[in-house]
């Protein structure tokens, strides 16, 4: 019996389909939090490596993210954030500096999960950002990014995330 086509089926289905695989959690309850550290941010988004870096702040920290969305006239609004972190921890690096850290292949390959998401969905991936005012502090920054992770659980995210939902979340994984 000649298994060729069912090989290359298969093969078909981990090119086009198992290899973009991602979960995704999204609890409502957690998104419709209002707890946090901060009461307005005001995000941006470019398109990851060919948007125009003018436009992520050179002088202000903040938290960033990695969404997978596409614009489109055809397909309606959507989007998945992948990521969230900060720029500025313990530090006042920028988040241009740290949105440069990403179009470096060397770093990024350092980091797997960040890698395997720029690897599959570098071409739709769009860089999102809100700065924070320099009132802010370092403290108040990561208390914001995990509560930011805790609301929206990014696959991606694995450690700035609320240590209950962290290990819930470990379990069912």
């Amino acid at each position: 019996m000649n298994w060729d086509e069912v090989n290359d089926f298969a093969k078909a289905v981990n090119e086009d389909i198992a290899r973009y695989t991602m979960h995704f959690i999204l609890n409502p309850d957690k998104m419709l939090s209002d707890d946090f550290t901060v009461s307005n941010l005001e995000w941006d988004a470019i398109e990851f490596e060919t948007g125009d870096i003018e436009q992520v702040p050179r002088d202000k920290r903040g938290v960033y993210g990695f969404a997978i969305r596409v614009d489109s006239q055809v397909l309606p609004p959507h989007g998945y954030i992948a990521y969230m972190g900060i720029a500025g921890r313990n530090s006042y690096r920028s988040l241009r500096e740290r949105y440069q850290d990403y179009l470096n292949p060397k770093r990024v390959i350092k980091r797997p999960g960040i890698a395997w998401l720029m690897g599959n969905w570098r071409q739709v991936l769009q860089f999102v950002f809100a700065p924070v005012d320099d009132s802010v502090t370092s403290e108040d920054l990561q208390e914001l990014e995990m509560q930011l992770n805790t609301a929206l659980i990014p696959p991606q995210s694995k450690q700035d995330i609320d240590a209950e939902v962290r290990r819930k979340r470990r379990a069912w994984q």
